[in-house]
């Protein structure tokens, strides 16, 4: 974009990032290399006239320990992580949870799943540049299924790492904890006229972890079994600048293997436990290998004459788990057929184009419009769910109830892969009027289903944005803005292909209606500066959607088809947000809040039963959130000493609230998890981060609420130490 930082209308977008993207930031007074403030140009302000918060930059990263994406939003009270390593992971925006939150790496991203009992997410800090958190439904420019949030991210390009002068580089790692776990990631990056490479690998080892004070295992130790996790990372880049047009291709690749539990995001109990379902033999630990593969090539260019700006993408996904043995999930029940290993995969390809024009024209100014951005493009992403064992018609199955003499029928159906093909347009224009940004935007989705026994099924939506921005004076804005978006039925989890689960007719896409107020106030006073933001949210979602039931065979054998993937309900939610930043010379303090209040509703189906909306996977009921953080940054040597502290209150009832067995005194517990941290940097400068941290200093023994009572309990006491060198 032409000027994009001295554009009227993007600063007056910007200004509403606010107090949050500060907190993420923390020192403000800090010279900010250019690099961390192009990406947030891209990816910030694609959303017009929306409140993004908590932007981790590159910088940021390297004066942290995080290895994963628990560690490095945990300042963000509305994103909440579930315990345990790797995909045992559940995430939860505004208590909503992984059924429709995305996370976006280089704009590729998949709505499918493996298996429910497994987080539904990787992705590895040291291979990227920035990351941020984008909450409720998106504006018309956010892309496919924007309805309960995202969290956004780049990879790390070569030309971020190059120091003024070089034309090579190389950057080391390390992090060391207490937990027994041991990163150590190395890129290499350079440029040769008009083109750049990189190479970037990251290989993090972690041993089963201890829990808090109190814990034990099923068999009386105090590590948490089964979340050992090797992790082996990497990520290669080439890129080509032409004038004013750039091409980068990458290829990504993230793999956890481990011994793992079919239901990851639960611990191991006593047989006598939870109904027996956790014990050693139901959660069949095996060694279990998730991945996911990246393919992705981007083109930017500026000056196309009808265009200041564009982005587009083209990518291939694949998420990818194998397990070795017999499996609970995935095993095809099929008499006479045994399988030893299972593969399962989700297949993905998609592409997206973005143009950004500034209209100037006489007509504008005669109505004083100073700007005008007009943003328009395209999204396409084809789905595809290959198991590991696809059902024929002549395979004899067992029909009968549970604990009753096996009655082996046919099956009756040959059953396909599922595939999913969603398509967009969307048009939206961001337009300053005096002191008034205004955005105006308008979608159109488009999905076709394919189910397990060939039926498909299509269906289209329009979706409205508008969003308000008055900068009321220098220093205070308020904004407001009310968007909906769609998101089409979710593929059944891959693995879970023992069963036939069809579409109902006339399937639509959910559909989120959100409406957003909020303030932010900005002042620099020769005291310091000082910042404060806050919102109020409510949102309905119509028409919303389970991903489908086990479809059973009646007395005679045949195959019932009516309890498939159907809108059987709808859900509302609504909370508030509070943030504030202090920054003085050399000390930084922050303080946030969030609150929500998510309830889900069933419709009966066609016969009489009540769909669940009790699992974690929808939403959960958590607790208010606070976080803080208060540190210190020493001039000689160049040292920040921290402290930054996390409360979750407790939390009362249920999310599903017309269950017929709903329990409003249900409780999860509230805890707090007190952190200090020390950044030193030899040199003065970003050239080497020596970091330490005490995470968890009480020792508190609690299990995050995105998971149940009987989930992963958090990390106990654990010391870590990172070193890491850019050349």
């Amino acid at each position: 974009m032409k000027g994009l930082i001295t554009k009227p209308l993007t600063v007056a977008v910007l200004s509403i990032l606010g107090a949050q993207v500060a907190l993420a930031q923390d020192n403000t007074q800090a010279s900010t290399p250019t690099v961390e403030l192009a990406p947030m140009k891209i990816g910030i302000d694609r959303q017009g006239a929306k409140v993004k918060t908590n932007v981790v930059t590159l910088k940021k990263k390297d004066e942290s320990t995080a290895t994963g994406l628990r560690e490095l939003l945990k300042s963000e009270p509305a994103i909440d992580f579930g315990s345990g390593n790797g995909a045992s992971q559940y995430i939860s925006i505004r208590g909503m949870g992984q059924n429709s939150v995305d996370v976006k790496v280089d704009n590729a991203y998949s709505d499918s799943q493996i298996l429910y009992h497994q987080g539904r997410h990787m992705l590895d800090p040291s291979l990227v540049k920035i990351v941020s958190v984008q909450k409720g439904a998106g504006s018309a420019s956010a892309g496919i299924g924007a309805t309960n949030g995202a969290i956004v991210a780049k990879t790390v390009d070569a030309h971020d790492l190059l120091k003024d002068g070089k034309n090579y580089g190389f950057k080391l790692g390390t992090i060391y904890s207490s937990n027994d776990e041991l990163s150590y990631n190395a890129t290499a990056y350079g440029k040769v006229n008009n083109f750049d490479f990189l190479v970037s690998a990251n290989k993090v080892d972690q041993d089963n972890y201890k829990g808090g004070k109190g814990y034990t295992n099923y068999l009386g130790g105090d590590t948490v079994p089964s979340t050992d996790v090797d992790k082996v990372n990497y990520l290669a880049k080439v890129g080509a600048n032409f004038g004013d047009h750039r091409f980068v291709l990458s290829h990504l690749n993230m793999t956890d293997k481990g011994v793992r539990n079919v239901r990851e995001e639960f611990d191991i109990r006593p047989a006598n436990e939870a109904g027996g379902r956790l014990s050693v033999a139901r959660q069949d630990p095996h060694y279990r290998e998730l991945s996911l593969t990246q393919t992705n090539l981007e083109w930017t260019g500026k000056n196309l004459g009808f265009a200041d700006d564009v982005t587009a993408n083209i990518y291939t996904m694949e998420n990818k788990r194998e397990s070795a043995g017999g499996e609970q999930y995935g095993n095809p029940g099929i008499r006479g057929v045994t399988l030893a290993d299972n593969e399962t995969k989700v297949k993905t390809k998609g592409a997206n184009i973005n143009f950004d024009s500034y209209i100037n024209s006489d007509f504008l100014s005669k109505y004083k419009i100073d700007t005008l951005l007009l943003k328009y493009g395209a999204n396409y992403r084809h789905q595809e769910s290959i198991p590991n064992y696809l059902r024929k018609a002549t395979d004899l199955v067992n029909v009968a109830g549970r604990g009753q003499p096996a009655n082996w029928q046919p099956f009756g159906v040959n059953l396909n892969h599922q595939e999913k093909t969603d398509t967009g347009l969307y048009v939206e224009s961001i337009a300053d009027i005096g002191n008034v940004t205004a955005t105006v935007g308008l979608r159109y989705d488009h999905f076709k289903f394919k189910a397990m026994d060939g039926k498909e099924v299509s269906d289209g939506d329009i979706n409205p944005s508008i969003g308000l921005i008055w900068q009321a004076t220098p220093s205070l804005s308020f904004n407001a803005n009310h968007n909906h978006a769609t998101r089409s039925p979710r593929m059944y989890d891959a693995l879970r292909s023992g069963a036939l689960v069809s579409i109902a007719d006339d399937v639509k896409a959910e559909k989120a209606k959100n409406t957003e107020i909020g303030f932010n106030y900005k002042q620099s006073t020769q005291y310091g500066n000082f910042g404060i933001d806050g919102s109020y949210y409510w949102q309905k979602i119509d028409d919303l959607l389970t991903s489908g039931q086990v479809s059973r065979h009646d007395e005679t054998g045949a195959v019932a088809y009516y309890n498939g993937i159907d809108n059987v309900g709808y859900a509302k939610n609504k909370g508030w947000e509070l943030g504030a930043n202090y920054n003085y010379q050399n000390i930084t303090a922050r303080l946030g809040v969030a609150e929500s209040n998510p309830e889900f509703y069933s419709m009966p189906d066609a016969q009489g039963n009540l769909p669940s909306f009790g699992n974690r996977e929808y939403a959960v009921n958590l607790g208010r959130t606070y976080t803080a953080g208060l540190s210190y940054r020493f001039d000689n040597p160049n040292l920040e000493v921290g402290v930054n502290h996390r409360r979750t209150a407790k939390s009362t009832g249920e999310v599903w609230k017309n269950n017929p067995a709903y329990n409003a005194n249900a409780v999860r517990d509230g805890y707090d998890t007190t952190d200090v941290y020390a950044n030193w940097k030899p040199y003065g400068n970003d050239k080497m981060n020596v970091n330490f941290a005490i995470n968890n200093i009480s020792d508190e023994y609690y299990v995050p609420q995105t998971l149940s009572g009987v989930g992963l309990p958090g990390v106990g006491r654990e010391y870590r130490i990172g070193v890491n060198f850019t050349y």
